[in-house]
């Protein structure tokens, strides 16, 4: 049974020769880095837009969508990258939605009332 080489062990002269050195060896293709926005769908954006309409906490028919509200109605949840949420909240807040305190809950979030 053959012995096993040892990293870096060579039999003879023609071994050593034929061993890769490193202007041998071709760097890699740059491979495109994967973002936190590859995986935000700013359709659903629109789709809420569509929806509901910013409003003020004594609007009849108002809506509070808090940060755990936010995430189930837009699938936003936290993954390796970081949380998508913070990207569909600067959305919102472009197209006039606004974060503001619940003052029964004293918990941050966004009013809405629906679009009929």
């Amino acid at each position: 049974m053959p012995r096993k080489k040892k990293r870096g062990q060579f039999d003879d002269y023609d071994d050593w020769q034929d061993a890769p050195t490193a202007d041998d060896v071709q760097p890699e293709q740059e491979v495109e880095k994967v973002s936190l926005e590859d995986f935000c769908v700013m359709e659903k954006v629109d789709a809420f837009t569509a929806a509901y309409q910013p409003c003020d906490e004594d609007t009849d028919g108002a809506e509070f969508f808090d940060d755990s509200r936010l995430r189930e109605v837009l699938k936003a949840y936290v993954c390796g990258l970081g949380d998508p949420l913070k990207l569909y909240i600067r959305e919102l807040a472009v197209k006039g939605f606004r974060m503001t305190m619940n003052t029964i809950t004293c918990e941050p979030g966004i009013y809405a009332v629906r679009r009929y």
